[in-house]
């Protein structure tokens, strides 16, 4: 999602690219990554995720949840290597119950969850030659509740994280994590950690020429996220990535590898994410 429009007189910014003419290079699908846009620059990313689930409260009651969430998040380039990101997700949500005495309950909501504003420095740089590089950048941020929804918390969170990103040649890999610190004192008053690896391996073209526009890659990431109340998700999430000078189309399967939940949680059976990128 933070990678940039890539143009030749822009080269030394984004990845010591000064032999590509109009190559782009997305980022991982789920993970974040520690490159930012040029000045003035930008990426508009809209993302769809579905998952189904399903839990065993008790003999009597067993639910199946289905969540769809819809993301809009856009990345500014404030300096070469600041940017600002806004990330606002809506959430649609049914749940069904079966119980003994009352039978079949369903019920259905929406509405939009907390909207994340995040400042993106990256502090640390190492261009070792074209399509070589590593980079350190820094997090800072803040959830904003939005106090009418099902699905928002009742604070403003404050969030620290880093990002590592690695790239030599057609292979790129990305670690981040990252800490959000509840303030609030609802059933959301858990702190959480998210922490990620994603590692994406170009698959065509083998070599960039100037006739080079587009780009196919696949994708491998680890998604984790762990929660003071002692909860642990941790998912195994391939990808295929399609792109052009401009436009990135992607697409993501999880799988969960490790759930540890409360005895009343559903437990997660599968994701899928589609969406698509567009950098200016």
């Amino acid at each position: 999602m933070r990678y940039p429009k890539c143009r030749a007189n822009h080269a030394l910014t984004f990845l010591m690219a000064a032999t590509l003419t109009s190559t782009c290079i997305a980022g991982p699908i789920n993970s974040d990554v520690a490159f930012t846009p040029r000045k003035g620059g930008g990426v508009l990313r809209m993302q769809y995720t579905y998952a189904d689930a399903h839990g065993h409260g008790s003999a009597r009651n067993v639910r199946e949840v289905q969540t769809s969430v819809a993301r809009v998040a856009v990345v500014l380039g404030l300096e070469s290597n600041l940017a600002m990101i806004v990330n606002v997700p809506y959430v649609y949500r049914e749940r069904k119950a079966y119980n003994s005495r009352e039978g079949s309950v369903e019920d259905r909501r929406d509405g939009p969850t907390d909207t994340t504003l995040l400042l993106k420095y990256r502090f640390w740089q190492i261009d070792e030659g074209p399509l070589q590089t590593k980079r350190l950048a820094a997090l800072f941020g803040v959830n904003l509740s939005n106090g009418d929804s099902s699905f928002s918390s009742d604070s403003c969170d404050p969030i620290v994280g880093l990002v590592y990103s690695w790239q030599h040649g057609r292979k790129i890999f990305d670690a981040d994590v990252v800490y959000t610190i509840n303030t609030g004192d609802d059933n959301f008053n858990v702190d959480s950690l998210r922490y990620d690896l994603a590692y994406s391996y170009r698959i065509f073209p083998e070599r960039f020429s100037a006739n080079s526009l587009s780009q196919w890659s696949v994708v491998a990431e680890m998604n984790g996220r762990y929660n003071t109340d002692g909860t642990h998700e941790i998912f195994l999430s391939p990808g295929i990535q399609y792109t052009s000078e401009q436009w990135t189309w992607e697409a993501s399967f999880q799988l969960p590898t490790i759930q540890e939940l409360a005895s009343n949680s559903v437990e997660t059976d599968y994701r899928f994410s589609i969406g698509w990128r567009y950098r200016w």
